[in-house]
């Protein structure tokens, strides 16, 4: 899904290379070099922010905690279905991040229309990682994929599908989404994760996806 993004990233360096070469600042292991020099620079700044703390290790652990450690199992051993479950926490997840609103309300000066189009955004996406984060952690029976897997969403953001005079972007978000659907289930495999779904009712149920 983030095949778009994780080239257009690519490409951003590159050019920053090529703006190097064309300034005359040597081959390309120079420029190479200068650039790895660079990353400590913008790792410290992100370190010391509380902001990078609270979206990327914070929110993921307490959310997947709360949203799914906690409560898919309820709701499984409950006697609800695998797929309602999938359809309902994310309902859950989404409504937590309206808090949010207000955030961009006081901090953008955005008016009271256009925060609520930014928070419905949001909180559609939320609904869709939702989904996909109650999928993993019912079909690995782990909370560490949907953990690592919202991390990583938080730090991309929203994926990059199109960009103009820039096809190889939307080429690769085509290829990449088409990759992930078709590789969904295969790599998701209970066996693969968990070797000890049979001696729970709740976990049995849900992975034989019967």
């Amino acid at each position: 899904m983030y095949t778009g993004s994780l080239v257009l990233k690519s490409l951003s360096v590159v050019d920053k290379w090529k703006e190097r070469r064309n300034q005359g600042q040597g081959p390309l292991f120079d420029s190479i070099k200068t650039i790895l020099q660079e990353v400590p620079s913008w790792i410290l700044p992100s370190a010391s922010n509380i902001l990078f703390w609270r979206n990327l290790v914070v929110a993921p652990l307490t959310e997947e905690l709360v949203f799914r450690a906690c409560m898919i199992p309820l709701l499984l051993c409950g006697g609800f279905k695998v797929y309602a479950v999938i359809l309902l926490c994310p309902v859950f997840f989404s409504l937590a991040h309206l808090n949010h609103m207000m955030e961009i309300y006081n901090r953008h000066r955005y008016s009271l229309l256009k925060a609520s189009m930014v928070i419905g955004r949001q909180l559609g996406y939320t609904v869709i990682f939702g989904s996909y984060a109650s999928f993993l952690f019912i079909r690995t029976g782990h909370l560490v994929s949907p953990l690592v897997a919202h991390m990583f969403c938080n730090y991309m953001g929203l994926p990059v599908i199109f960009v103009r005079r820039k096809g190889l972007v939307t080429l690769a978000f085509v290829a990449g989404t088409v990759t992930f659907l078709g590789l969904l289930f295969p790599i998701t495999q209970p066996n693969m994760y968990n070797e000890r779904t049979n001696n729970c009712r709740c976990w049995q149920g849900s992975c034989s996806w019967d």
